[in-house]
């Protein structure tokens, strides 16, 4: 008799399986929490290759080298699509609000293009770097604030200030 059950239940097993027939599995937890946009840019900072040099003197004018880095979600330096714009401001020293009078603004520069955007990124570095040109002198010992902007193609702000100082 127990020989008998024990074969229905191995011959019930067989036929209908161990998961349940129509029914989609349930999504994971992680799954849900990994998506597409994770990897794509979440934050920005001005890191500290950031300078004013002046240009030969010929020129007669100065050149701000600003470096970008883009991280993702789970806070690495990325290659990543978007527009960015660059603001300079005058330093207010012992202010909450540390941007005074805007010096300059440069057009933006759209890198969701593949081949603009190689053409920025510094792989050795692992950073964007843009030379913007400068349409005064800086003074010896100034201080500026360099605000930039990235907006991503899903139209996500991403914003970073710093503090830069011109020694001459």
């Amino acid at each position: 008799m127990k020989a008998v059950r024990f074969i229905a239940v191995l011959a019930a097993a067989a036929l209908f399986g161990c998961n349940a027939a129509d029914q989609p599995a349930e999504p994971s937890q992680t799954a849900a929490a990994v998506q597409p946009s994770a990897f794509g840019g979440a934050r920005i900072r001005i890191n500290g290759l950031t300078q004013i040099a002046l240009r030969p003197a010929d020129r007669g004018d100065a050149a701000l080298t600003a470096c970008v880095d883009v991280f993702d979600a789970y806070d690495s330096r990325i290659k990543a699509p978007g527009r960015f714009r660059f603001e300079l401001y005058e330093f207010v020293p012992r202010s909450s609000e540390p941007r005074g009078k805007r010096l300059m603004i440069w057009p933006d520069i759209d890198l969701t293009d593949p081949e603009a955007n190689n053409g920025f990124w510094q792989d050795y570095l692992r950073t964007y770097q843009f030379t913007l040109d400068m349409d005064f002198l800086p003074g010896s010992g100034n201080t500026f604030i360099l605000e930039a902007t990235c907006t991503t193609p899903a139209g996500k702000r991403l914003t970073d200030l710093r503090q830069i100082h011109y020694g001459g």
